[in-house]
């Protein structure tokens, strides 16, 4: 089973904010945490259903690596959550 990494940031209007590293277009806006990562978690498992090509997991140190993604998301990693989605190939 692969895992793949999703970064959840706080919105200042409440809420939480999920992204795909690995998926750089990929962004759910939900009202609660438990949403955010259910809305990614969903959206990997469609792709993967469809048989969608899409790019095999960095490591979380190789993403965090990645200065240009997370500014261009204003990623504060102080106050962001990474969790990992599974996914069946």
């Amino acid at each position: 089973m692969t895992h793949y990494v999703s970064v959840l940031v706080p919105m200042a209007t409440g809420g939480w904010r999920a992204l795909l590293p690995d998926l750089p277009g990929y962004q759910a806006d939900e009202h609660s945490l438990d949403l955010a990562i259910l809305r990614a978690s969903g959206f990997l498992a469609q792709v993967t259903r469809l048989g969608s090509e899409i790019p095999p997991p960095r490591p979380l140190a190789f993403i965090k690596l990645d200065t240009d993604w997370a500014s261009s998301r204003d990623i504060d990693w102080s106050r962001s959550i990474v969790t990992m989605i599974p996914v069946r190939a």
